[in-house]
C-alpha cells in the first residue's frame, strides 16, 4: 500500500511539472507575436543583448529597466489622460519610444504626458539608490546613477526630448535655452545621438518660425448631399446645374475637446455640409454644380463645392496656431514647479553620486 502511494505521490507530481512545461511552450507562440507585450519583450532582450557586448550584463539589464520605468511613465500619463498609446519600442544607443494614436489637443496635456517619464523614472532610480543603500550591492549605484542622467537628460527643453514639450506650457523662451544648452553639452561630450537631435530641433524651429514662403493655398473638392425637401420646405429655388456661387462659412474651435469644425451656409437654407478634424484655415468655398438624383429615400441634392485652404500650421513636430499654447497662468506655474524643481533633485542626485560639486571635486573621507 506504502508503495503504490508513494508512486502516486510521483506521478501526481511529474504530471503538475509536466502541466508547467506544456503551458509554457504553449505561452511562446503568443510572445513571439509583435504584440504590445511581446514586441517591448523582445526589443528590450534585443537592447540588453547589445550592451552586454561593451557592459557587464548586470549594468546593461539595470539601464533597459531603467529605461522602460521611464516609458511607462509616459504610458501611465498618457492613459490618465485618455489618449491611447502603443507600447514601448526599445532601440539600442537611442533609448525607447512610444507612440501616441492620438496627439494632445493642447500644450498642457502634452506637457503631463511628457512629464510623466522623467517623474517615475526619476523615482524608478532613486528606488534603486535606496536599494543599494539597504543592500550594499554595488552593481545598483551606477544604475541608479544612469537613471538620474537618463531622466536629466531628457529634461533638457530639447524637441523632441521630453524638456522641449513640458516647457510648451510654461514658455517657449525655453526653446531658445535648450539650444543654448544643447550646443554647450555637444561642445563639452561631442555625444552624436544629441547632435543629431539638436540639428532637428534647430531645424524645425527654424522652419516655424522663419519659413522659406508662406503656405501655399490649396484647392479642395467636397460634396454636400441632403434630401430636397430642406429647399421645399425653407420655400428656396434650388440653384441651376451649372449656377456657380460663393458660399459662406463659419470656422471655430471647440472649446470642450479642442476639436475643429467648418459650417458650410447655403442661403436661406441653413448649414449643407460640415468638415471635421482638419488643420489650417479655409479662405473661401464656391459652388460649382448642383444636381438632383432621385434616390430610394426620395430626390436629393448633390452640391459640389470648391475650397481654397491654407494647410494647418502646426505639421511637423512644433505646433504654431497659438490657441494650442493658451495654458492658464497657474498651470503654467505649477508644471514651472515640477519641471525646474525635478531638474535641480536630478542634478544634486547626480552631483552627489559621481563626488562632483560646484566649487570643486568633493573629498571623501
Amino acid at each position: 500500500m506504502g508503495s503504490n502511494h508513494k508512486e502516486k505521490r510521483g506521478a501526481g507530481w511529474f504530471a503538475r511539472v509536466g502541466g508547467m512545461i506544456r503551458r509554457a511552450v504553449q505561452a511562446i507562440p503568443a510572445l513571439l507575436k509583435l504584440g504590445k507585450a511581446g514586441g517591448t519583450f523582445w526589443s528590450m532582450v534585443i537592447t540588453v543583448v547589445v550592451y552586454t557586448l561593451i557592459f557587464p550584463w548586470t549594468f546593461s539589464l539595470g539601464l533597459v529597466v531603467m529605461i522602460f520605468i521611464h516609458e511607462m511613465g509616459h504610458v501611465w500619463a498618457a492613459k490618465r489622460k485618455r489618449l491611447p498609446v502603443s507600447a514601448p519600442a526599445f532601440i539600442p544607443f537611442v533609448g525607447a519610444l512610444i507612440t501616441l494614436k492620438k496627439q494632445p489637443q493642447d500644450a498642457a496635456t502634452e506637457a503631463y504626458v511628457a512629464l510623466g517619464g522623467p517623474v517615475v523614472g526619476t523615482i524608478g532610480a532613486f528606488a534603486c539608490y535606496l536599494l543599494y543603500l539597504w543592500s550594499g550591492l554595488d552593481v545598483l549605484l551606477p544604475i541608479s546613477l544612469i537613471g538620474f542622467i537618463l531622466n536629466l537628460f531628457n529634461l533638457l527643453p530639447i524637441h523632441p526630448l521630453d524638456g522641449g514639450r513640458i516647457v510648451t506650457a510654461i514658455s517657449r523662451w525655453f526653446w531658445a535655452a535648450g539650444l543654448a544648452a544643447g550646443l554647450f553639452l555637444i561642445l563639452y561630450t561631442f555625444n552624436i545621438l544629441l547632435v543629431l537631435i539638436w540639428l532637428l530641433f534647430a531645424y524645425q524651429l527654424w522652419d516655424t518660425y522663419f519659413p522659406r514662403k508662406r503656405q501655399k493655398v490649396r484647392t479642395l473638392q467636397a460634396t454636400a448631399r441632403f434630401g430636397r425637401e430642406r429647399f421645399d420646405h425653407m420655400g428656396v429655388w434650388i440653384p441651376g446645374e451649372k449656377h456657380e456661387r460663393e458660399l459662406e462659412f463659419v470656422q471655430y474651435c471647440t472649446l470642450r475637446n479642442r476639436e475643429h469644425w467648418c459650417d458650410i451656409v447655403y442661403p436661406g437654407v441653413g448649414i449643407i455640409h460640415r468638415l471635421h478634424d482638419f488643420t489650417g484655415r479655409f479662405k473661401g468655398v464656391r459652388l460649382m454644380e448642383t444636381r438632383v438624383e432621385e434616390e430610394e429615400t426620395g430626390p436629393s441634392v448633390h452640391m459640389e463645392l470648391q475650397l481654397t485652404y491654407v494647410p494647418g500650421e502646426e505639421e511637423g513636430f512644433l505646433r504654431k496656431d497659438e490657441a494650442y499654447y493658451n495654458v492658464k497662468a497657474r498651470t503654467r506655474f505649477g508644471y514651472g514647479l515640477v519641471y525646474f524643481g525635478l531638474g535641480a533633485f536630478l542634478l544634486y542626485m547626480v552631483f552627489q553620486l559621481t563626488g562632483f560639486s560646484l566649487a570643486g571635486p568633493a573629498v571623501v573621507s
